[in-house]
């Protein structure tokens, strides 16, 4: 079990920064209360740094925007280089897989 840390500690971090590619960008659906949802995948490309060694990083992940973010992600398109800021949670309560909430965006 996770415990439930206190809300000021370090613990309780969970935020993303990343630049990336927005790809197969879905057709907005809405919630019942009439937010606009966008899913969407990025491809991150980038060269990275570890124990001296330069690698080359390249994947793919699911993101989810809600709102006024995802109206601007879908006015941005498919195609877009942009950095996103959000957090990850599981995709639902029933899934393991993680997705990255989309907190904002911008053109890069």
């Amino acid at each position: 079990m996770i415990p439930n840390p206190d809300p000021e500690s370090l613990i309780n971090r969970n935020q993303v920064i990343i630049g990336g590619t927005i790809t197969d960008l879905a057709s907005p659906r809405y919630t019942p209360a009439g937010l606009m949802i966008a899913e969407f995948k990025l491809s991150h490309y980038s060269n990275q740094q570890e124990a001296g060694i330069q690698r080359r990083i390249e994947f793919e992940f699911e993101a989810i925007a809600i709102a006024e973010t995802a109206e601007k992600i879908i006015r941005i398109g498919s195609g877009s280089n942009v950095e996103i800021t959000g957090f990850i949670a599981k995709k639902n309560r029933l899934s393991n897989q993680l997705v990255l909430h989309v907190r904002d965006t911008r053109i890069i």
